[in-house]
């Protein structure tokens, strides 16, 4: 840290009157203004603001540098603790960018360095993302442990990684399949079945190691060569629990040893994937999964409307099972099987019910959810955007009210959601670095919906806030992870306290793990404030997956599809990795005929001229369509020849 950031911590003698969390925390006095921002960076065409927290009252003005220099690129004001350089887009994207503020009674204080450029946020998520899901593995990944008996590492049948996966793949499926292939199924073949492996004996791991070399002897290993580590992580997932589908939770959960309905669930999203994941999974293995998850979708109460609200634990979030239905739903129609409308029925209800009966004023059904949250929004959203014609009467309206709760209680200099408007800013007494981290993926899909251009633009603004608020936009001015040089660049200042090493689900050995964030005690600006806790979970990395998923998606971005002359031309925006092509399919009247390479000079703006003889058998008054994405979420672009 800069030494003009560097603060003094002057603990007080006694305890000062005020708010509980206040009175339990020492002052905090700061030498120089704080500039908080986002270490890993910013992307060129969304909003940019940062938090000077050394003036929440009245202004201070601010300008920009490159690293290392003098010269200053943009000024501004900030006012009442909140800036923003959202109009600052430099074209050299090589450098890194400072913010510098000054003003009032203390001395001028400089951010650390950032990034501006295209799709800073999508190209820095890529890897670490996936690399955590391949090293907290039970048994295979970087400890032979299982805590919880899950498929992954102090997993839970809340953790949904299985969806993560879908999500992510999905959204992104060029860069998802490119991504360097790290893990060798014959390797940790050969490995877990040799009678000198040696598994660790934490509690409830007793199922893992037999379940493993069952993986092993009884499921289609996935077909090809180089298969893609997310889609090794699927494999594993998926057989695991075939092999193994019945689990308790150990943080003090009542319920039983069980299949429980959230495990399932998460078939349905693999189920729907298949024919984008066919060149690796074999068709018995689809079969194996299909006929498992329609044999226990009813007997598990997946038809059924689920009326329970979880507690901030995250177990039951409202609203899980909506999604999975629509996906069941199509997997139906695909597979012509005569109940696919049970499906739709099923969220149909499901919706209804959320409509009719769950009070989004009471933040224990939005936020209260921690980092389970996201899914309300993503099975809501879903069903607006593919099914406007079926989905129920009131189901606008009702993500027009999220929308307008969240922006509500986020009128702060951080940009920041918050609990409530009383006394808590996060959720009471947890972590909640997950539900920061999913949070974007919720606002995103809100934002896609909403009809109001205004709302639409504050949803954009708190889901990058909250990207901003991970990677250091807070009060401590830190990184969520607590070892950011396992697998996050650029980042300056990780979280300051670790979790006890060699425990439960030994974190510390995987990349990309995100560990903590500020707890209310912190807000709005006491550093000094008591830590939570200080542990990461796969089911915070999962739901930064889906928000990654989610502005991958957004952020995939049609621009133009026009004939002209023997040609033609495509214009696209996405955020594949820098300096790869963007593949786009072209269907005629939904029929594939080509597949089109676009490039990007700029990085941003990808495009293309396709003679007319590669788009084959196109007549007058065909439908021509480009694609980029599968499923829900691909984008598409259309026009009649």
């Amino acid at each position: 840290m800069p030494k003009h950031l560097i603060a003094s911590l002057i603990f007080c003698a006694g305890l000062a009157a005020g708010s509980l969390a206040k009175a339990q925390t020492p002052a905090f006095t700061p030498e120089a203004h704080w500039v908080c921002v986002n270490q890993t960076g910013y992307n060129t065409n969304a909003p940019k603001r940062f938090t000077v927290p050394t003036a929440l009252q009245g202004t201070v003005s601010f300008y920009i540098t490159a690293e290392g220099e003098d010269k200053p690129l943009f000024k501004g004001t900030v006012s009442n603790g909140l800036g923003d350089f959202t109009a600052f887009t430099p074209t050299d994207t090589r450098k890194r960018y400072v913010i510098h503020a000054q003003g009032g009674a203390l001395p001028e204080g400089v951010s650390y360095p950032f990034r501006v450029g295209p799709y800073v946020l999508e190209r820095a998520g890529f890897l670490p993302s996936v690399w955590f899901m391949n090293d907290a593995r039970s048994i295979t990944g970087t400890h032979h442990s299982a805590y919880g008996g899950c498929p992954w590492r102090d997993g839970t049948y809340y953790s949904y990684e299985i969806p993560s996966l879908i999500w992510m793949y999905l959204s992104n499926p060029e860069v998802y399949t490119k991504l360097p292939a790290t893990i060798s199924y014959d390797s940790l073949k050969s490995m877990v079945l040799s009678p000198d492996y040696k598994k660790t004996t934490d509690p409830n791991d007793e199922t893992a190691l037999p379940s493993a070399r069952k993986y092993f002897t009884t499921i289609e290993k996935p077909l090809g060569d180089k298969v893609p580590d997310v889609v090794m992580d699927l494999h594993w997932g998926l057989g695991y629990y075939l092999v193994n589908p019945e689990t308790k939770d150990p943080s003090k959960d009542p319920l039983p040893r069980q299949l429980h309905p959230q495990t399932l669930a998460q078939f349905a999203y693999f189920l729907y994937a298949y024919p984008q994941l066919d060149k690796w999974f074999s068709k018995k293995f689809y079969q194996q999964a299909l006929s498992f998850a329609r044999s226990n979708w009813e007997p598990v109460g997946l038809l059924n409307v689920q009326r329970e609200v979880g507690t901030t634990k995250g177990r039951h979030a409202p609203g899980f099972s909506v999604l999975p239905n629509l996906l069941m739903y199509e997997v139906a129609k695909r597979e012509q099987l005569p109940d696919a409308d049970q499906y739709m029925q099923a969220a149909y209800r499901q919706a209804v019910w959320l409509i009719d009966s769950l009070s989004l004023q009471d933040p224990m059904t939005t936020k209260g959810q921690r980092m389970s949250e996201y899914n309300l929004m993503t099975g809501l959203a879903t069903f607006q955007l593919q099914y406007p014609e079926r989905a129920p009467k009131g189901l606008q309206q009702k993500i027009e009210e999220w929308a307008d709760v969240m922006i509500h209680r986020s009128n702060n200099a951080w940009d920041f959601r918050r609990y409530d408007l009383d006394s808590n800013w996060t959720v009471p007494e947890m972590n909640e670095v997950g539900n920061v981290a999913g949070f974007p993926a919720s606002a995103l899909l809100a934002a896609a919906v909403v009809k109001d251009p205004g709302k639409k633009a504050r949803l954009e603004q708190l889901a990058y806030a909250h990207f901003d608020n991970l990677y250091g936009r807070n009060p401590l001015n830190a990184h969520a992870a607590h070892h950011p040089e396992m697998g996050f660049e650029g980042v300056s200042k990780g979280y300051p306290k670790g979790y006890h090493e060699n425990a439960c689900a030994r974190l510390e050995l995987c990349r990309g793990s995100i560990s903590c964030l500020p707890g209310t005690e912190m807000y709005p600006f006491n550093p000094a404030g008591k830590d939570r806790h200080l542990e990461g979970w796969v089911n915070h990395n999962t739901a930064w997956n889906v928000s990654l998923a989610v502005l991958n998606w957004y952020d995939n971005r049609p621009q133009s599809l026009t004939r002209q002359g023997n040609y033609l031309k495509v214009s696209w925006q996405a955020p594949v990795m820098e300096g790869q092509s963007l593949p786009l399919k072209l269907l005629v009247n939904g029929r594939p005929v080509a597949t089109v390479a676009l490039r990007a000079a700029n990085g941003i703006d990808y495009t293309a001229e396709v003679p007319l003889a590669q788009v084959k058998g196109v007549k007058r008054g065909d439908k021509v369509t480009a694609v980029y994405g599968e499923g829900f979420l691909a984008k598409k672009k259309e026009i009649v020849w």
